[in-house]
């Protein structure tokens, strides 16, 4: 190549930088760009991350809820059910006398890294399935070891431990069934219901 040749092609170059004066690459890679996982939000509910799981056979969205409490990793899988201008306890569970599923369609299942004490029953690391029962102004959690069964399937030979619930009573009735895990403590709402039971980890 000649000497004016290659001045050509230094010429080329340079305009080719200045070109991209600000030194950010051309156009075409610019859109080429992927967004910053950080940029993407993120859903909570009842003070947890959520995971949307699958639509229920009744309408009740199923949902995993996640939280970090001391240390310990959380996680709830449920059923959602809307009231629907039924009432908690006449027409809908929990019904006095009879265990209640906590949520809609497959058993309510509880995951924990750490050991636990809900209430008086100590919980070890490990994945259950939760439950309640009402007698009269008695409401009660059931911690069971029995997983993956549908919501109706109870066996109480399976428990690990139950403990009471505080009960009281909403101003704003909660038309959709939600579980929380805040202020160390499990608590739901439905309708004009709200039961808690005090979380420790060990």
């Amino acid at each position: 190549m000649t000497l004016r040749g290659w001045k050509f092609v230094i010429t080329m170059s340079l305009a080719g930088l200045v070109a991209c004066g600000d030194g950010a690459p051309p156009e075409e890679v610019r859109s080429t760009e992927v967004a910053s996982p950080a940029s993407v939000p993120t859903e909570t509910l009842g003070g947890g991350v959520l995971t949307r799981v699958h639509d229920g056979q009744a309408g009740s969205p199923h949902v995993q809820v996640a939280w970090d409490v001391e240390g310990a990793e959380i996680s709830i899988t449920y059923g959602r059910p809307y009231l629907r201008d039924r009432a908690v306890g006449d027409s809908v569970e929990p019904m006095d006398g009879s265990v209640w599923r906590l949520g809609a369609d497959e058993a309510t299942t509880l995951v924990t890294s750490r050991d636990l004490m809900l209430g008086a029953a100590h919980v070890p690391a490990g994945e259950y399935s939760i439950w309640t029962i009402t007698n009269g102004d008695t409401t009660e959690l059931i911690v069971n070891n029995e997983t993956g069964q549908w919501g109706t399937s109870y066996d109480g030979s399976h428990d690990l431990g139950r403990t009471e619930m505080h009960v009281g009573t909403l101003d704003v009735p909660a038309d959709q069934f939600t579980l929380f895990i805040e202020n160390s403590a499990l608590r739901f709402e439905w309708g004009t219901m709200v039961a808690s039971v005090p979380i420790m980890v060990h």
